[in-house]
């Protein structure tokens, strides 16, 4: 990580919770004038899936990327988070699998495209944005560990541009299942409870042992 062990005096660890005010952020080292920022884009999952980095209704992206209003539409149809029936015409409702939502195949292919052309310029900001976060408590280094066949520890220590460089590679594209590839994240709705209409951004933490 690029300190002399010699020279280590003292380490600490501190663990961040998932909500945090701003006396609790400014001991852990953040600022009265970063702290805004470093709620909005702090990296605390809780109960979060095994593979999922970040997870957050669509209208959040939205503020966040700034992407306009006709994607924020169709991925809300995607998450359910807006009903097909509320906006959709009778003849295109014939066509859905899902009363509750839309499926990425489901959506016209113009619509698909720039939802597509969206992510595919902005693909580094928003891997970025999953896996570092913004703010005073962003992730500077990435810890992925293992336990192999003899049941031995193996870990990988990355810093962060690494991981995201990384994870950036292999461009925007429909996966087989109907989700969305963006580079080697997956982006999928998030089903089930709680935030069932979110979005979420999934990845495999092994693969960077392939690094």
């Amino acid at each position: 990580m690029g300190d002399s062990p010699k020279k280590i005096q003292k380490l600490s660890a501190s663990q961040i919770p998932v909500r945090i005010n701003l006396e609790k952020a400014m001991s852990l080292g953040v600022s009265q004038e970063k702290y805004d920022e470093t709620i909005k884009f702090k990296k605390a999952n809780k109960s979060a899936g095994f593979n999922q980095v970040d997870k957050r209704p669509v209208l959040t992206y939205q503020q966040i990327w700034g992407f306009d209003d006709n994607v924020a539409k169709w991925l809300r149809l995607f998450t359910g988070d807006i009903l097909p029936q509320e906006v959709l015409l009778k003849q295109e409702l014939k066509n859905i699998k899902d009363d509750g939502r839309l499926f990425l195949t489901e959506i016209p292919k113009d619509a698909l495209e720039h939802i597509i052309d969206f992510f595919q310029d902005n693909i580094t900001l928003v891997i970025s944005d999953i896996l570092r976060g913004r703010g005073g408590l962003s992730a500077e280094w990435f810890l992925v560990t293992r336990t192999n066949d003899n049941n031995l520890l193996n870990w990988v220590l990355k810093d962060i541009n690494t991981v995201v460089n990384f994870y950036v590679r292999g461009g925007v594209s429909l996966s087989p299942r109907g989700s969305l590839k963006i580079g080697r994240v997956t982006m999928q709705r998030k089903g089930g409870t709680p935030d069932p209409t979110s979005l979420q951004f999934k990845i495999n933490p092994l693969d960077l042992f392939e690094e």
